[in-house]
């Protein structure tokens, strides 16, 4: 949506996707103010048994045979999310790893389900997808320009696909925070995303237990759907055994979410590999001290030593340190203040988005 934002003053925008268009609904979510003239949406055909099944790899073959076939129509393309084979040079976004099976299963392990193991079954179906979608000959990710939303992510695509990217911009956070005083907060901590393996929340409640047990009476607002899986199952268990200190506070959205994270002095994640780290950066511009591992794109959003950590007790010792130090709050506040500028929506559209995308569309994609 932001995309869309910073290239529908200089292009004529189109969408394409596979459903889910709901313009009001997705200019509630993100803050943004496309109006139904500003952008055409052209619905990627998926057959009709398909449409309320979960069949993401054939869903997504769908979409790249179909961008391969109006490709041509346009004078550029631009893949807002992860790779697309539009069979003609284009502009690629990199947001996560999903679309890379070594990297995606290194950093985000398949879910233990039969669904996701191994099988003569899974093969023929991802065999299917794949013929479905028809690829073409081109290598998008050395033909194109491809830009990155992290100095990691960047370095991770150049030591695992020998990618040099062309550019990288950070993603916006477009949510407006309440200006809360420092003194008014809740001395509390504040852990926002899915509710997933990979997001490691059960580090998170042994390192604040463990600065509990140094005498710093904190407390955990922990937002995020809970599920009925057998990982959201154990989550549920070790906030109920610890429900003096720590608040569920379910999945949180607009006004409400923006409360929560305004009123908390503190924040923590503990996903080792976020390829950027939204939540990271939304707690910053909150007004939050936050800590978070040494390794992902989260360490660019934070960038000090004293924020980030390699294990729980390395975790414990550098929040008990600044809890214990006002002046170090202050230091550490005026830093993150200064970082939370880099993650505007202003930023993204002027300084990045618009200047990049025009520079590589003039330069590299409306040759064809």
């Amino acid at each position: 949506m932001w995309l869309i934002e910073a290239l529908k003053r200089d292009y004529e925008v189109t969408v394409v996707t596979t459903g889910g268009w709901d313009l009001t609904a997705l200019n509630d979510y993100y803050g943004t103010q496309v109006r139904e003239d500003e952008v055409e949406v052209r619905i990627a055909p998926v057959p009709l048994l398909m449409r309320n099944l979960s069949v993401a790899a054939l869903r997504g073959a769908c979409y790249q045979r179909f961008a391969r076939q109006i490709a041509g129509e346009y004078d550029a393309r631009v893949s807002a999310y992860n790779p697309t084979d539009w069979g003609l040079p284009a502009v690629h976004f990199i947001a996560d790893f999903s679309w890379h099976r070594e990297l995606r299963e290194r950093l985000d392990p398949p879910s233990p389900g039969w669904i996701y193991r191994e099988s003569l079954i899974r093969k023929a179906y991802l065999g299917i997808a794949s013929a479905h979608s028809s690829p073409s000959a081109r290598d998008v990710l050395r033909d194109d320009p491809v830009i990155a939303n992290s100095l990691w992510s960047a370095n991770l695509l150049k030591q695992s696909c020998g990618v040099d990217c062309a550019a990288i911009v950070y993603p916006s956070v477009w949510t407006e925070f309440p200006n809360v005083p420092w003194e008014q907060k809740e001395n509390a901590f504040v852990m926002i995303g899915r509710i997933a393996p990979e997001k490691k929340l059960e580090m998170a409640i042994a390192i604040l237990e463990a600065v509990r047990h140094r005498g710093h009476a904190i407390r955990l607002h922990l937002c995020g759907q809970m599920g009925s899986d057998l990982y959201c199952r154990r989550i549920a268990r070790l906030c109920q055994e610890r429900a003096d200190w720590i608040v569920p506070e379910g999945r949180v959205s607009g006004k409400r979410k923006a409360q929560i994270l305004a009123n908390c002095r503190f924040g923590i994640q503990t996903r080792s590999a976020e390829p950027f780290g939204i939540s990271v950066a939304e707690m910053v511009k909150a007004g939050a001290i936050v800590f978070a591992p040494n390794d992902g794109g989260q360490t660019e959003v934070l960038d000090h030593p004293d924020l980030l950590f390699a294990d729980v007790d390395d975790a414990a010792d550098k929040i008990c340190s600044v809890l214990s130090n006002p002046q170090k709050q202050e230091v550490l506040r005026a830093h993150l203040a200064q970082r939370s500028g880099l993650f505007s929506t202003a930023n993204f559209i002027e300084s990045s988005v618009r200047a990049i995308v025009s520079s590589l569309t003039l330069e590299q994609v409306c040759s064809k």
